[in-house]
């Protein structure tokens, strides 16, 4: 299938989308609309509605874990979105939850992939939850203070 059988999709947005590395429907189904929107120019929202058609026209099996997640992925956390990498395959923008897992359980599970962190994390993929996967937590850089803002400390003391 081509990328001009969605409908709004012409030869100058079907140039855009492939220059930005989506070379057809199966693979816009997938993309990351916030960095193809980066990358393209194409305004995220339109973006929405045509990777919603080209999900209706490409047909996926659910991802089925063949092998222990916990020996083949990582989760780098950062604020409330994560990068999940399985095997060789980046995914990012994973949603980050936390609080009481039983009162989130429901709304993660609606999730294609999703973290629950508390403590330790959680992992939603593959309808089915998966645990002891490594964890990094991107620290907070603290920005120095200029030398304005040392005089305005100063001059409160």
């Amino acid at each position: 299938m081509n990328l001009t059988d969605i409908k709004g999709i012409g030869r100058a947005y079907e140039e855009k989308l492939k220059k930005a590395g989506i070379e057809g429907v199966d693979e816009l189904a997938i993309a990351d609309l916030k960095e193809l929107a980066e990358k393209t120019g194409i305004n995220e929202e339109r973006l929405k509605i045509w990777q919603k058609e080209a999900k209706k026209m490409v047909k996926y099996k659910k991802a089925e874990v063949a092998e222990d997640l916990s020996k083949i992925s990582s989760i780098l956390i950062d604020g409330n979105k994560a990068v999940i990498k399985i095997k060789d395959i980046t995914h990012e923008n994973v949603p980050v939850y936390r609080g009481n897992f039983e009162e989130l359980k429901e709304k993660m599970e609606k999730e294609e992939m999703a973290v629950y962190f508390k403590g330790k994390a959680r992992l939603w993929f593959g309808n089915k939850w998966h645990d002891d996967i490594p964890v990094k937590i991107k620290k907070v850089e603290k920005k120095k203070k200029g030398f304005f803002e040392k005089l305005m400390e100063w001059w409160k003391k």
